[in-house]
């Protein structure tokens, strides 16, 4: 075997903003696709170059952190949202491996990892000695039943692998031999869409009636302590702890020292955002999420405070390509060349977006293309009229879906005033997120629907690729391109067939990406050590110093 430490590419955070399935992830700003707007800055995510806690300092024993939203569970192999991941993933739970500043997939509870020559062939050497919550040592058992279930639970991934699983080679070693190139597995594995999180096998098999585990056991620097529903999420320092890295030195991405200087990280629940932002001018917080537009330059002037805006993923409207007049190539044509994605996204995020034609995000260099950008934010209303006629259009109302959630009912009201003044009638109609992932499993009832996309690692992750997923664009030559992509023997030519992919969809428009969200925080400006390379921030080196 050769060893490859694979080029992964940076990810996902979601991940969801939303408690979308699909919907919310992150990365720090970089340019992405085409011109920007509403660019990120990263005040408080300078704190990643400097996320080093000092061994000769004390430090306060609880942060609290305000939350808009809790999960309906913290079991990452099942559950998506993007809170969970922000509150356990590096912290409680770790991974196989992670990503580095370069997106990089390297080794975290792994020491090395070695892919064969023909890509089907993935082994994994353990680190020995490594603790879960509960005493136990980790070992290759733990990892086959968590990363076995992690593949179950995760679709994206399963459907990579097929029917392959993780084997046992010995105690610290572990394997997964597919039919065809697992290439871009280890990005997957290192990247936060849903975490390939390590937990005991016994915890593995201790499931509630959801399916969900019932015991968070994990090998982070912080083990899981109390939920206390609708009130907070409480994570307790792991004294037994055993980091790896070099001490003092910064994190690399998500890799490196974790030094846990905070005894508590307490997750407070705060679903009214004014609540929150007035929290933390008033103290009672020392960092908040999802920070209004409204009152980010508010939040900014303050000299107690430093803000941080990130990119956490992307905005897509997806077309009905069963019935209906999605499933014209003429009309979505028409609809693309129509909007302005600048005022779509104004209107409903201020400044908290990015303009971008490249389906991928900020997080994600190796993936980041500018394939298909002369079809992207046209805005010819003349043009659209022109296509309208030509198909042979006849005035049919085009329905629009969309949630009570992440702004995708002001979206769909924007896009609404916009369809209209081409003379498409339009039809809303605006549910909440529950609803929305039950209607649009029925074709009869909508014409598009407005959704967001966490942050994904690899392309192979977008599932709006296929007939499977809501939307079912089964275009021949948009699934041969895509199969081509993910079964590749080399990440440059996948990143070819993607090139290719890209240009393709934003011709066939399987979906519209206007561009992607920002995640906007604030924090005391007293808070060190805040990771914030993607995703948000993560709070495994973070304190404030007394």
């Amino acid at each position: 075997m050769k060893k490859k430490h694979l080029r992964a590419m940076a990810l996902a955070m979601a991940a969801l903003m939303s408690l979308t399935a699909c919907g919310g992830g992150s990365s720090t700003s970089s340019e992405a696709g085409s011109t920007t707007a509403g660019a990120a800055d990263t005040t408080a995510a300078d704190t990643t170059a400097a996320a080093v806690a000092d061994p000769n300092a004390t430090y306060k024993e609880t942060l609290h952190i305000a939350v808009s939203q809790q999960a309906p569970s913290l079991d990452l192999h099942k559950n998506s949202t993007l809170i969970a991941r922000q509150m356990c993933d590096g912290t409680v739970f770790e991974k196989l491996v992670t990503l580095n500043a370069k997106a990089e997939a390297v080794p975290e509870l792994c020491e090395s990892y070695e892919v064969s020559e023909d890509g089907k062939t993935i082994t994994f050497v353990l680190r020995k000695g490594v603790k879960f919550h509960d005493g136990s040592e980790m070992t290759a058992d733990d990892v086959v039943a968590s990363m076995n279930r992690w593949l179950e639970g995760f679709s994206s991934a399963g459907n990579m692998v097929g029917d392959a699983r993780f084997e046992k080679v010995d105690d610290y070693t572990v394997k997964i031999i597919g039919e065809t190139p697992l290439i871009l597995l280890p990005a997957m594995i290192a990247g936060a869409a849903q975490p390939a999180a390590i937990t005991t096998a016994e915890a593995c098999a201790d499931e509630d009636s959801n399916g969900f585990l019932k015991n968070y056991i994990g090998t982070g620097p912080y083990k899981f302590t109390e939920w206390k529903q609708d009130q907070y999420v409480r994570l307790d320092r792991f004294d037994d702890y055993v980091p790896y890295g070099t001490e003092g030195e910064p994190m690399d991405g998500w890799a490196g020292y974790k030094a846990a200087p905070t005894k508590t990280l307490e997750f407070d629940i705060v679903p009214d955002q004014a609540t929150a932002t007035a929290g933390i001018e008033a103290g009672q917080y020392d960092c908040i999420f999802n920070v209004k537009d409204d009152d980010y330059a508010r939040l900014e002037a303050n000299p107690e405070l430093t803000t941080s805006r990130t990119q956490m993923g992307s905005i897509a409207f997806i077309f009905n390509h069963k019935e209906g007049l999605g499933a014209e190539q003429y009309f979505r044509t028409a609809v693309n060349t129509a909007i302005d994605c600048d005022e779509v996204l104004t209107s409903c995020f201020g400044g908290g977006y990015e303009l971008g034609s490249c389906y991928m995000d900020a997080g994600q260099p190796f993936w980041a293309s500018e394939a298909g950008s002369e079809n992207y934010n046209l805005h010819d209303p003349e043009k659209a009229k022109e296509i309208l006629a030509e198909g042979g259009y006849d005035g049919s109302t085009f329905r629009i879906l969309a949630a009570t959630l992440n702004k995708m009912d002001s979206m769909a009201v924007v896009l609404k005033s916009e369809l209209e003044e081409i003379g498409v009638p339009v039809e809303l109609t605006i549910v909440d997120w529950a609803t929305l992932t039950d209607y649009r499993k029925d074709p009869s009832l909508y014409d598009m629907y407005i959704t967001t996309f966490a942050e994904v690692p690899v392309p192979s992750l977008k599932l709006y690729y296929g007939n499977a997923y809501p939307g079912w664009s089964d275009d021949e030559k948009l699934s041969t391109l895509f199969s081509e992509m993910t079964s590749a023997t080399t990440l440059d030519d996948a990143k070819a067939k993607w090139d290719e992919l890209q240009g393709y969809s934003w011709e066939y428009l399987p979906i519209i990406c206007p561009g992607h969200y920002l995640g906007m925080f604030a924090m005391d400006k007293d808070l060190e050590g805040v990771n914030m390379y993607s995703g948000g921030p993560k709070f495994y080196n973070a304190g404030i110093k007394e």
